[in-house]
């Protein structure tokens, strides 16, 4: 549902949050990289990867080209952010998410 998130911390310990609305299917997955700032390389920064794709399938069994990705900042005002960029993402290409086959009907992408 796209109206029930889990808050930041949540992110922050390293959970991913998956779900669905309608045809369309999500996850938002916590991650580090090194910070650009840091000459050292051992400072890491958090950011949150917000994927959408069509279903039925997971993503692992969707093809690429059917997956949209998005990078967001590591801290609530990014999993806002990422939260909004769903809805978006649900609201704009409607089409998308409708006429999904059943899980029973079709075979994997990938």
């Amino acid at each position: 549902m796209l109206d029930a998130f889990p808050i930041y911390h949540w992110f922050h310990n390293g959970n991913p949050y998956s779900g669905a609305e309608g045809g369309m299917r999500y996850v938002i997955t916590p991650g580090k990289k090194a910070d650009p700032n840091d000459e050292s390389g051992k400072k890491k920064i958090e950011y949150l990867t917000a994927s959408t794709w069509p279903g039925p399938w997971s993503i692992e069994h969707t093809a690429e080209e059917k997956i949209q990705t998005q990078e967001f900042e590591g801290n609530q005002q990014g999993l806002d952010a990422a939260v909004a960029w769903l809805h978006t993402q649900y609201e704009t290409t409607p089409e998308r998410w409708e006429n999904i086959p059943s899980i029973l009907d079709c075979e994997p992408d990938r």
